[in-house]
């Protein structure tokens, strides 16, 4: 029973002994708030004694935005607005932190412990303490300042999800029974997705100070497909070269043929949220319908439909992979069975987009889970339906409106871990 006490009665180890509970002067500025985020995850000090501080900030519920006024508010742009934001993603940052530092602090002991997990866990609340110590942001030059602080943040945070996967991987491998799968999953579900929301506002503030280019695009259906299709089969392609390269006897591979259908559909959205969601679903397909070389066979067919309605765009990929036995279907959206997640050992740093060609042509296991949480976050959703012994459909809806608040669940029924 002692192995399920609260991480909020034991966790010791800090990010900075020196940091103060209390609230920073009016009159310090953005560039002390900065320098006192060098203290590192390897020092030590006592976050159980910071939970007063953080009380303040876990009893205010986060406050969701919508994808048109984010993008209302990159597109009418002035000095008032920008440090509207700055304030707003000030104020606003460290309650969604509060929230998911609470959640770590719900887990059983011995899985707080796994120094993965208690890596991220001292990530946030480096970052909790950072932000929350910045003060009113009056003029462009305290933003600009405050800018550098959200760019560290960023960078600091790469490490997040290869962290938790190892973290909780370890734990399903060592501590098996202490705390369900189902309850994992929920956990990482809730984390993964308030992390998203956060890099959202952070990377939206950066482009509203000309830090970087926007993150909000006019995409359309068709060319979202047409540039994960050749990414694919690119991957594809070079996993064969790379195959016969380590063993000059390996046989060719015959790759799927694609069957475009629909309609194409022009809409503004994260492009690389829509973009890893449809890769990740292709390469799934193409993996299970890529076939040995031989003279007779015939290449498997993949089906994609494209189309909309006045509220959704919409995809469909059929395949005629074989389907999933029951098994495996079952496990379909956990970040459970180690096994999955061997290539993870390989990854340092990830934020889950396309431009990490590298990464992404590995199998991390984590594709279709972060796949549901990225079409979740703005109203949209996924569904699979598969035939044991036929082939697999994937379905994705995507909300073209914009008008969806961001889904922040900021809870992950962990409640119940406490003993």
């Amino acid at each position: 029973m002692s192995l399920l006490k609260s991480c909020s009665k034991r966790r010791l180890s800090t990010v900075a002994a020196s940091i103060s509970p209390q609230q920073p002067s009016p009159t310090s500025t953005v560039s002390a708030a900065a320098s006192s985020s060098t203290t590192t995850a390897s020092s030590h000090g006592q976050h159980f004694y910071m939970n007063k501080t953080l009380d303040t900030y876990y009893s205010q519920s986060p406050t969701p935005l919508t994808l048109r006024q984010l993008i209302f508010y990159e597109r009418h742009c002035n000095t008032e607005r920008l440090l509207k934001s700055a304030n707003y993603v000030r104020s606003e940052l460290p309650i969604r932190i509060a929230h998911r530092i609470r959640e770590f602090q719900k887990l059983p002991y011995i899985l707080g412990t796994n120094p993965h997990i208690e890596n991220v866990y001292d990530l946030y609340w480096q970052a909790f303490n950072r932000i929350r110590k910045v003060p009113e942001i009056t003029s462009r030059e305290e933003n600009e300042a405050f800018c550098d602080i959200l760019q560290d943040s960023l960078d600091a945070h790469l490490v997040i999800i290869p962290q938790l996967a190892k973290g909780i991987n370890e734990c399903e491998q060592q501590h098996e029974g202490i705390m369900s799968m189902e309850r994992l999953d929920r956990f990482m579900n809730a984390t993964l997705r308030s992390r998203i929301s956060r890099r959202v506002l952070t990377e939206h503030h950066l482009v509203l100070s000309k830090r970087k280019k926007s993150i909000f695009n006019l995409c359309s259906s068709h060319n979202v497909l047409t540039k994960c299709l050749h990414l694919v089969q690119a991957h594809a392609a070079h996993l064969q070269q790379q195959q016969q390269g380590e063993d000059p006897s390996a046989s060719k591979t015959i790759l799927p043929k694609i069957q475009l259908n629909g309609t194409d559909t022009e809409f503004t959205y994260v492009s690389d949220h829509v973009e890893y969601i449809i890769f990740q679903l292709l390469s799934n397909a193409f993996r299970h319908t890529t076939q040995p070389y031989s003279a007779t066979a015939i290449p498997k067919e993949i089906k994609v439909t494209l189309c909309s309605n006045e509220q959704d765009v919409l995809f469909r990929i059929s395949d005629q992979g074989g389907g999933m036995n029951k098994q495996v279907f079952k496990d379909l959206w956990s970040y459970g069975n180690y096994k999955r997640f061997g290539n993870m050992e390989h990854v340092d740093q990830l934020e889950a987009k396309l431009n990490e060609h590298d990464k992404m042509a590995l199998r991390l296991g984590i594709g279709l889970p972060m796949s549901r949480v990225y079409a979740e976050y703005w109203g949209g959703d996924i569904n699979i339906v598969t035939m044991e012994g036929h082939g697999t459909d994937a379905y994705v809806r995507i909300p073209r409106l914009g008008t969806q608040n961001e889904n922040i669940m900021t809870e992950s029924s962990l409640d119940e871990a406490i003993m």
